[in-house]
Formats: structure tokens, C-alpha cells, sequence
């Protein structure tokens, strides 16, 4: 009888101590340890993980793009700009360490071409913007669905190239990624043109586009492919 008893006592001394271990690994942080050699460790920040998932699907428009989820998606935020207003460059938070690669393109949360990846370091990351005086990107007109090229620089505006100076299009005509660039996606919207002028000296109109993207108010970017 005495014996039962004491089984029954380390029965439920055991059930209490794996009911401790379970909770101890499913509310895991990050700890920094060191091993014999000294050398630092991480444990894997699980409730980081969740939180970021949470927050990409909040800010993911599912109805806008759904083909961006096919892919994966980092979101990341701006710790520094410059210059200050309409930034030619901007350094994100995240960089090789979170699967961040040169090239990949940058969105603001509403889906809007913020840019792309030129640097990656460790943990940051340096982003070309389209105002960028170096920018140059295939788009095509919604309307007319005539493909030209989008170039930074002529701030606050974008100067859209190679438009034939017979085309139909018109002021308040969206421009979007034709795809044919190596480093954007097709179909994401970037500005929307705002001025029209005929010129004698060429065969093609010039032509300024507004980005949709205020980059000096942005606070956070999606990182995609």
C-alpha cells in the first residue's frame, strides 16, 4: 500500500515536470549563451516569428496582388533616408541574415514600387529608390499599353521616355512594371502621369509621372522578388 502510494507521488511529480519542459520550449525567447569554445548561440525567437507573420498578413492586400504571395515576402523597416524628402536612398533593418538579396525589389505596404536592393550587409540593407537619378524602369501605360522607360531625377517627379508624340495617352493614366525589367515584377503600380508636352526636337512626348509611393512618410517596406 505504502509502495502504490509512493508511485502514485513520483507519477505525478513527473507528469508536473514534463508539463514545465513543454511550456519552457513552446515559450522559447532569445537567449544569447555561450558553449564550451565560447563561442555565442542563438535560440530560435519563435514568438518574433509569429508576430512578423501576423503583421505581413495585415499589410498584404490579398485582393491587390495575389501572385506576391506565391513568393516570399520580408517586411522590413526604414531606419534611414536620404535625402530627407523624396529619399534617392533608403537603409532598411533587414538584410542576409533574413534572406535579403541584391536586386530584390522593394514595395511600400499598399503595394506600390518603392525601389530595389543594391547593398546587403549582415543586417541592413541599402535600397535604390525611384528617384534615384540612376533609375531606369520598363513600364507600361494602362490605358494605351504602350511600353516605356521610367527614369529618376527629375524630382518630385519621374520622366517617362520614349512615348511616340502621336499616342493617345492622357493625363491621370496609371504606369505599371511591364515585367521585361530584371529586377521588378510585372504589374505594380508606380505613379500616375501628371504632365504631357509635345516636342518638336524628338519623335516622342515628354511626358512626368507622380509616384504613388511617399517614401519620406513610408515607416515600413515589403521585400520580394
Amino acid at each position: 500500500m505504502l509502495w502504490r502510494f509512493r508511485r502514485e507521488i513520483i507519477f505525478v511529480i513527473g507528469l508536473f515536470l514534463s508539463v514545465m519542459i513543454v511550456r519552457h520550449h513552446s515559450h522559447r525567447r532569445v537567449y544569447n549563451i555561450e558553449n564550451s569554445q565560447g563561442e555565442e548561440i542563438k535560440t530560435t525567437n519563435y514568438e518574433e516569428l509569429i508576430a512578423e507573420n501576423i503583421r505581413l498578413k495585415e499589410i498584404l492586400d490579398l485582393k491587390k496582388d495575389v501572385s506576391l504571395l506565391k513568393k516570399k515576402v520580408i517586411v522590413g523597416q526604414i531606419v534611414s533616408i536620404k535625402p530627407i524628402i523624396f529619399p534617392a536612398e533608403i537603409i532598411i533593418n533587414k538584410g542576409r541574415n533574413n534572406g535579403v538579396r541584391e536586386d530584390m525589389a522593394v514595395f511600400s505596404k499598399e503595394m506600390f514600387l518603392i525601389g530595389r536592393i543594391t547593398n546587403v550587409y549582415q543586417d541592413s540593407a541599402f535600397v535604390k529608390t525611384v528617384f534615384n537619378t540612376k533609375t531606369k524602369i520598363s513600364v507600361i501605360i494602362d490605358t494605351t499599353r504602350e511600353i516605356g522607360i521610367l527614369e529618376g531625377g527629375s524630382i518630385p517627379l519621374l520622366s517617362l521616355k520614349y512615348i511616340p508624340s502621336d499616342s493617345n495617352v492622357k493625363e491621370g493614366d496609371k504606369v505599371i512594371t511591364s515585367g521585361f525589367s530584371d529586377f521588378y515584377p510585372k504589374g505594380i503600380e508606380v505613379g500616375e502621369i501628371v504632365r504631357i508636352e509635345q516636342n518638336t526636337e524628338t519623335l516622342f512626348l515628354n511626358i512626368l509621372v507622380k509616384p504613388f509611393s511617399c517614401i519620406s512618410a513610408v515607416e515600413e517596406v515589403l521585400i520580394s522578388e
